[in-house]
């Protein structure tokens, strides 16, 4: 038998048990009344003696740094979370501070306020296989995951805050996410989530069973989301280049989205890349030269046998106030169809949470940037038939970055 102790609501103590029940079948659970009560009985107690359930309650400290708190503490066997209504985000947050367990009080056989669903929040080890999201699923489409691979042809258009950034909106969503970065000798969007280093990607090349290697491949960055690549010496690039076909492969099993950030040059990676995915995302900016690498990469897209509706061009640091140039695309090889996405200038406040390992909390910072990934996100999975069936995602992909048109005198006045 085992303790757990918890605090919630009284019109939660039912539930209390149930979750503690379908954690542990033989616990025996005790309530306290107040949130300093649970964490001070768990910090006294023996270390790992007692499972801790916190539920919500009213006025106080909020229920997930409680939990964040009682986590820290170390005393405790098990850190549960359970609440109503659990979204993506939450279940993020829980995952960067180290709570073990998020249960959603209205999942389950038992329905909205009868139900027990948990999942996996932080702890997991290395190369854990991704949990699925809370409550968002897929849009029924073909096996596998969707596979979004991004290229500019030039540096410093911003594709790898792009790839952190799009990572982020899909987790919070509940869209069970994996990167891969190709950027073999240099890559570093491990930095934008705090990471020390990504998975070696020559060392799975050793290991042989590549297609095979899935989730074992990736460094967990929270249960939804998990990163592989770079190479930890540049010069192994070489090796594994040839192997991205199945690298793409091993990875797109068992998850929902997958991202694949490249290089600035056109290597033999990104060839293979670009040829494997369901949309190829052509980064771009407006400054000088860019022009000219939308047209290497459209033209290189084309003679590699990538179908020209399935590129798609995002223009990166864009201007609200600014329309599409539409004639860009039609002027070059391979972008004569393409659909155009466009990703606001986030200025300091995005550049600073990316350069300080903190791309998870993108969606939540607003602002123009934010908002525009997401529409971009959610039109590209909905054009692909993969659109989360959740309430944001649809909201975004409903949304428009297109310029609104001026009206005379400034704001839009109602005839009297």
């Amino acid at each position: 038998m085992s303790e757990w102790v918890a605090v919630c609501d009284e019109r939660d103590y039912e539930l209390m048990g149930r979750v503690a029940r379908s954690l542990d079948a033989s616990a025996e659970i005790e309530l306290v009344g107040t949130s300093d009560a649970l964490r001070r009985t768990v910090f006294e107690a023996v270390p790992g003696e007692l499972g801790a359930i916190v539920g919500q309650v009213d006025g106080g400290v909020a229920d997930v740094n409680l939990a964040a708190a009682i986590a820290h503490d170390g005393n405790a066997r098990r850190v549960v979370l359970a609440r109503h209504g659990v979204s993506g985000s939450l279940r993020s947050r829980a995952a960067r501070a180290g709570i073990d367990d998020v249960v959603d009080l209205d999942e389950g056989d038992g329905g909205p306020g009868g139900g027990v669903s948990a999942s996996d929040g932080g702890r997991l080890a290395q190369g854990s296989d991704c949990p699925p999201g809370p409550s968002a699923r897929l849009s029924p489409g073909r096996e596998g995951a969707a596979v979004l691979t991004f290229c500019s042809g030039r540096g410093g258009v911003g594709k790898t805050s792009i790839v952190a950034a799009f990572a982020a909106q899909a987790q919070r969503w509940g869209v069970r996410t994996r990167m891969l970065d190709l950027d073999l000798s240099c890559g570093n969007l491990f930095s934008c989530f705090g990471l020390p280093r990504g998975t070696d990607l020559s060392w799975l090349v050793e290991g042989g069973d590549l297609e095979g290697s899935g989730a074992g491949s990736c460094v967990t960055v929270t249960p939804l989301l998990g990163l592989a690549g770079p190479c930890e010496r540049p010069e192994s690039a070489e090796l594994v280049s040839p192997h991205v076909a199945e690298l793409v492969s091993g990875l797109a099993r068992g998850c929902d989205l997958l991202l694949v950030d490249t290089s600035t040059t056109l290597t033999d990676a990104v060839a293979q890349a670009a040829q494997l995915a369901d949309r190829l995302v052509i980064v771009s900016d407006d400054r000088p030269g860019g022009t000219a690498a939308l047209a290497r990469v459209g033209g290189l897209a084309v003679r590699l046998g990538v179908a020209r509706t399935r590129i798609a061009r995002l223009e990166n640091r864009a201007s609200p106030r600014r329309g599409t140039d539409l004639a860009l695309g039609r002027a070059e090889v391979g972008l004569e169809v393409a659909r155009v996405y466009r990703a606001f200038d986030g200025g300091g406040e995005a550049a600073d949470l990316l350069a300080e390992g903190l791309a998870l909390e993108l969606p939540d910072s607003g602002g123009p940037f934010a908002e525009s990934v997401a529409i971009s996100l959610a039109q590209l999975l909905a054009e692909l038939g993969r659109l989360p069936t959740c309430e944001e995602a649809a909201r975004a992909a409903e949304g428009s970055t297109t310029r609104r048109r001026p009206v005379l005198f400034g704001l839009r006045r109602e005839a009297r």
